[in-house]
């Protein structure tokens, strides 16, 4: 078995520099960081999370529902995932749908913070 190209360690970290990118206003620069990490791990759901992050703050609700959906089919319980699915489903007007998302977050989640403070916002 072969060394993998990119080890854990520099996943996560290139994972927060292309977050850090998105916060900052540049989600195309994010966009090709997560989408270049996910050419080296496929299965690396933080990226994938990112990548849908990316489209999110573009505004592209669709594609950022479909890359979170992609990212649940492969792990139905990531609460980072079912966060952001509800957020997005939110913004794209579907409340219903966003509402059902955010209740499948798993309680003591780091996800399940996010979910509090966003039903103390709405009360």
């Amino acid at each position: 078995m072969s060394d993998p190209i990119i080890n854990s360690a520099q996943l996560s970290q290139l994972t927060d520099v292309g977050l850090a990118a998105a916060h900052l206003g540049k989600p195309g620069e994010a966009r090709a960081i997560f989408e270049n990490l996910l050419a080296c791990a496929p299965e690396h759901a933080p990226a994938q999370i990112g990548l849908a992050f990316t489209y999110l703050v573009s505004n592209d609700f669709e594609k950022a529902e479909t890359l979170l959906r992609e990212a649940l089919a492969k792990n139905p319980e990531d609460g980072e995932a079912l966060a952001l699915l509800g957020l997005t489903l939110g913004f794209g007007g579907k409340p219903e749908e966003a509402a059902k998302a955010l209740e499948r977050v798993p309680a003591g989640s780091p996800a399940s913070r996010f979910v509090e403070l966003l039903a103390d916002f709405e009360a």
